[in-house]
């Protein structure tokens, strides 16, 4: 590994220019639609887009000290009820600012997706290079890649993936820790490490997925390097561990200091729930069709996903879970880059060489690992025997976050080929690459003007309430949402309790409370739900809401 802070190139004026008119050109591409409507739909749709508005709406509570910070104002009573679901905690600083601003829940939750993306194209373009080494151009196309990635745009109604931009911050601040250790440069690495200490705690507190993957893609990294990088490699490291171990032990300290919080708040969460059952999650795992399933709509692929999915597998919904592929040029260049670092791997150093070759192992492993054939897959190995296997439901996702070591590697061919290839063949591979990655379909179920005025319709809890549940629900969908289903009246609920500063039995999460009232307001099984709710923890003040009227009963008639 090389030094964390070199670059291939120093970058002058136009090309800094460059760089952030192209962030910004990526940033435009990706929220085209929001910005053409003036947000008047958004990401997600009434379901999980809201019970993260309404997590990120509690964060805002708590840096305002109006709410403990792991006592969300959802499931009231039960303790601990951050730990239920991923705990948006980067994304909740970024929504902190248009809040204070005076923008509304729903604006501000799409201006912090807008930041998140913004994020993720400067921590890309610096880890293509700082740690590929990559000249500016080929670092700004593998950034706006990163950034459009068409497998986050179909996927961005779930709003916790946006979390991936924090990967490549963490890559990076990895490699600079990695490369001091190394060198011996224990200052250096104790800068590097705490600042990848704070950022991976920022990490699991924000959305599980994407911190857990980074440990799980590291755990087969390192093995790979040691492998690659030969009887010289593995000296210096032994050398470097020998040099910098009060540095490493120090950080281990850190580290097991940020991450209590995590640890206190979700490791009893998880006994309680058991969390996910093995069917659901072998449901959820990719096929081999789905290494290329970038959605029917896709402006370049969509008709062949159309033509495999009819052939192979008819009637499979183009909106499922596993539509998170690649679209095949970024595939087909990434594949070559493997082929080229079995080789020479001409243009490469010695230490980026045996980098890259690590990081195409593990790339490799792990994703074959995701695989399902049938009702055979390597997850099963995972699930059963890795820490926190688990938790993470859809296995599909995990080819969101092989973004970032599949762009590095094919920036990486790209940029030590093109010089070979005529100007004008690289443009236009440049130009497919970006084609490629639109897709005409877009999970914009979140009517903005409608849910504001819904939530501002909800007048003050009157004199006396301590807390309420739902007790009529929406009976209107405006893009086909079921209205009978235990979603419709909690995520609205979670998101006045938050907004209106009254916590409330209802909510719904990844995983519910034991005794949870289930159901929905019409049947008799939900009230009675609610009575024993508030008979077993014993509630007073209980107010009832009424969602299709906007009026409050209670709380002299507490009783449902």
């Amino acid at each position: 590994m090389q030094a964390g802070g070199s670059v291939p190139d120093a970058m002058g004026p136009r090309a800094r220019a460059i760089m952030l008119a192209a962030g910004l050109a990526s940033l435009i591409l990706f929220f085209r639609h929001q910005l053409a409507d003036g947000f008047a739909l958004l990401l997600g749709d009434r379901h999980d887009a809201v019970i993260a508005l309404s997590i990120m709406e509690h964060w805002w509570n708590v840096l305002r000290g109006l709410q403990p910070w792991d006592v969300t104002g959802y499931f009231h009573p039960v303790p601990g009820t951050l730990g239920y679901n991923d705990g948006y905690l980067a994304f909740s600083l970024l929504y902190s600012l248009p809040r204070a601003l005076g923008a509304d829940p729903f604006l501000a939750g799409e201006l912090t997706n807008i930041g998140l993306r913004a994020l993720g194209y400067g921590a890309m373009f610096a880890l293509l290079r700082r740690a590929g080494r990559l000249p500016w151009p080929a670092a700004v196309l593998g950034a706006g890649l990163f950034t459009i990635s068409n497998n986050l745009y179909i996927r961005g109604s779930h709003a916790q993936l946006f979390s991936i931009g924090l990967v490549p911050l963490l890559a990076w601040l990895a490699h600079g820790a990695a490369a001091a250790l190394l060198e011996g440069r224990r200052g250096a690495l104790l800068g590097w490490g705490a600042g990848f200490c704070l950022g991976f705690a920022l990490a699991l507190l924000t959305g599980f997925y994407m911190a857990w993957y980074c440990v799980f893609f590291a755990t087969a990294l390192l093995p790979s390097w040691l492998i690659v990088a030969g009887a010289e490699g593995r000296r210096r490291l032994w050398q470097g561990l020998r040099a910098c171990w009060l540095p490493l032990l120090l950080l281990a300290g850190l580290a097991l200091l940020l991450n209590l919080p995590f640890l206190r708040l979700y490791l009893p969460k998880a006994a309680e729930t058991g969390m996910h059952p093995w069917p659901l999650v072998l449901s959820h795992a990719p096929s081999l069709l789905d290494v290329i399933h970038v959605g029917e709509r896709n402006l370049l692929w969509g008709w062949l996903v159309r033509a495999l999915n009819g052939a192979f597998r008819p009637g499979f919904p183009f909106w499922s879970e596993h539509m998170t592929g690649f679209p095949l040029l970024l595939l087909g260049l990434f594949m070559a880059s493997l082929l080229w670092l079995a080789g020479p791997a001409r243009g490469l150093d010695p230490a980026r060489r045996r980098l890259f070759r690590a990081v195409a192992i593990a790339t490799v492993v792990t994703w074959v690992l995701t695989l399902r054939f049938g009702e055979v897959t390597g997850w099963a190995l995972v699930y059963d025997y890795f820490p926190g296997g688990k938790a993470p439901r859809v296995v599909a996702r995990y080819q969101i976050f092989l973004a970032v070591p599949v762009v590095l590697l094919a920036m990486s061919a790209l940029a030590a080929w093109a010089p070979r290839w005529p100007r004008p063949a690289v443009l236009a591979a440049c130009a497919l690459l970006v084609a490629e990655q639109v897709n005409l379909y877009a999970p914009l179920f979140l009517d903005h003007p409608l849910e504001a005025a819904r939530l501002a319709a909800v007048p003050p809890p009157p004199a006396g309430c301590q807390a309420f549940y739902v007790s009529a629900a929406r009976q209107q969908s405006r893009f086909g949402e079921e209205v009978d289903n235990p979603y419709n009246h909690n995520t609205e609920a979670m998101l006045v309790a938050a907004v209106r500063h009254i916590p409330t039995i209802n909510g719904i999460s990844t995983f519910n409370p034991p005794g949870w009232p289930d159901g929905i307001p019409a049947e008799e099984s939900y009230r009675q739900a609610v009575r024993d709710w508030a008979r077993r923890w014993n509630i007073a003040g209980l107010c009832a809401l009424d969602l299709q009227r906007f009026t409050w009963s209670g709380p002299e008639d507490e009783a449902p």
